[in-house]
C-alpha cells in the first residue's frame, strides 16, 4: 500500500476521536473537518468519487420533507441547510472512503487507535489530563459518554475475538468513564450473544453473576436516603429518574430533579408535543424552533434556571431517538423498524462480527446522544448498513 493511501486511512480513522481538537477563530475550527476536506481532495486525485442511489434518495427526502415542515411551521429554514451540508460531506466522505479501502482495513485501523487510546486514558485520568470531571476518564475525548460510546464496537469486536487483554483495557476506561450509557451498552455486550443457544449456555453464567450481582447491589441501596455528596451515584439517578417520569406528560419537575434526569425528559416532554401538534414533525433541524415554543409549558427546577441550564439539549434533544421523533415524527419509526430489521439480521450471521460492533454504538446513540454529524458517527452507520469489502477499489 502506498505511503499516500496509508496516510488517509489513518488520518481518517484518527479524526473519529478528534472532537476535543478545534481552535475558535470567529467559529469553531473542528481538526475532524479539516481532515476530511483534505482527504476528500486526495482522494479523488487517485479515485473517482462517487455518490450512492440510495444516498442521494435519502438526502432528496430529508430536503423536501424539511421544505414542507418549514412551510408548515414558519421555522428559519438556516437550519435545515446547515443540517443538509453537513450530513452530506460527512457521509459521501465515509462511503468512498470505506468503498476505498474496505471494511477490514479501516475497523481494524480504528481497533489500533482505541486500543492506543483507552492505553493513554489511563495516566490522563490519574493525572486528570484534560479532565472533564473530577474522578470520571474521558482520555481526549470531550465527554465520559462520548469516550465510552466510542469503545463500544472495540469491545464487542475483543470480547468476540477472544483478545482479553485489550478487550480488558478498554472495558476498564468505560468503567472508570462512570457513564450510565457505556454501562448499559456493556450490559447489552453480555446479553445480546445469548439469543444463540449456543452462546446462552457458554455465556449465561457470566450473565447471570454480572446482573444478578448488579440488581443484588441496586436493592440494598435502594431504600437508603438520598444525599448529593455520600448516596451512590447510580442509585440516585435511577430514584431520581423513576420519581420524575411523569413530567413527560405535565411538564412540571421536582426541585431535586438531577441534571441528567431533566435533561432526557423535558426533551421527551418537547418531542411529545411536537408529533401531537406536526404529526410528520419539525422537519431536519427544526427541533431547536420547536422546542424555544413549548419551553413555556416547562416547570424546571430552580436551580437549573439560576445555572441556566433548563434549556439544556435544547438543539440535539439529547437522544437520537427523540431528535428523530421531533424532526420526522411517526416517519422515525420507519427509520427504527428498518434499522431493528437490519439489527437482526446481522445476528443471525456469526462471522458479521464487525458490522454487528457498530450496532452497539448506534444503539446507545439512539438513547443518549442527537447531533446528526459527530465525528464518528458516519463511519461506524455506513459499516453497519452495507458489506464494503464485496466491491472494494483499492487493494
Amino acid at each position: 500500500m502506498r505511503l499516500l493511501d496509508k496516510y488517509i486511512i489513518f488520518s481518517s480513522v484518527f479524526s473519529l476521536f478528534t472532537e476535543a481538537f478545534y481552535i475558535n477563530y470567529f467559529i469553531d475550527i473542528k481538526l475532524f473537518y479539516v481532515i476530511l476536506l483534505s482527504n476528500s481532495l486526495l482522494l479523488s486525485v487517485n479515485h473517482k468519487l462517487t455518490v450512492s442511489k440510495n444516498l442521494i434518495i435519502l438526502l432528496c427526502f430529508l430536503l423536501g420533507h424539511g421544505i414542507l415542515s418549514y412551510l408548515l411551521l414558519w421555522n428559519p429554514i438556516k437550519s435545515l441547510f446547515a443540517q443538509l451540508i453537513g450530513i452530506s460531506i460527512s457521509s459521501i466522505f465515509f462511503y468512498n472512503f470505506l468503498k476505498c479501502y474496505s471494511t477490514k482495513t479501516v475497523f481494524q485501523t480504528y481497533l489500533d487507535f482505541a486500543f492506543w487510546i483507552a492505553v493513554l486514558a489511563i495516566p490522563m485520568y490519574f493525572f486528570e489530563i484534560n479532565a472533564f470531571s473530577v474522578n470520571r476518564l474521558n482520555g481526549i475525548l470531550t465527554e465520559p459518554a462520548h469516550y465510552a460510546v466510542i469503545m463500544l464496537p472495540a469491545s464487542y469486536f475483543f470480547f468476540r475475538r477472544k483478545k482479553y487483554l485489550r478487550l480488558a483495557i478498554v472495558v476498564f476506561t468505560v468503567m472508570l468513564s462512570k457513564s450510565s450509557i457505556g454501562y448499559i451498552g456493556l450490559i447489552l455486550i453480555l446479553i445480546l450473544p445469548l439469543f444463540k443457544v449456543k452462546y446462552f449456555i457458554k455465556y449465561s453464567w457470566l450473565v447471570i453473576i454480572v446482573l444478578g450481582s448488579s440488581i443484588y447491589y441496586i436493592s440494598t441501596q435502594w431504600n437508603k436516603s438520598v444525599d448529593e455528596n455520600d448516596s451512590n451515584l447510580l442509585v440516585r439517578r435511577l430514584k431520581e429518574t423513576n420519581e420524575s417520569l411523569n413530567a413527560i406528560n405535565s411538564g412540571k419537575f421536582k426541585e431535586y430533579t438531577n441534571l441528567s434526569s431533566y435533561a432526557f425528559i423535558s426533551n421527551a416532554f418537547v418531542a411529545k408535543e411536537i408529533i401531537m401538534k406536526t404529526p410528520i414533525g419539525a422537519g431536519l433541524g427544526g427541533y431547536q424552533y420547536e422546542y424555544d415554543k413549548f419551553y413555556k409549558k416547562i416547570k424546571p427546577p430552580k436551580y437549573l434556571v439560576t445555572l441556566k441550564l433548563s434549556k439544556i439539549n435544547r438543539t440535539d434533544a439529547n437522544s437520537l431517538f427523540l431528535r428523530l421523533i421531533g424532526d420526522f415524527g411517526i416517519l422515525a419509526v420507519v427509520f427504527l423498524l428498518y434499522f431493528f430489521y437490519v439489527s437482526f439480521s446481522l445476528f443471525q450471521k456469526d462471522k458479521k462480527i464487525i458490522r454487528q460492533s457498530t450496532f452497539f454504538y448506534l444503539i446507545v446513540k439512539l438513547i443518549r446522544e442527537g447531533h446528526y454529524f459527530p465525528p464518528e458517527f458516519y463511519f461506524f452507520l455506513l459499516i453497519f448498513l452495507k458489506d464494503f469489502d464485496e466491491d472494494i477499489t483499492h487493494s
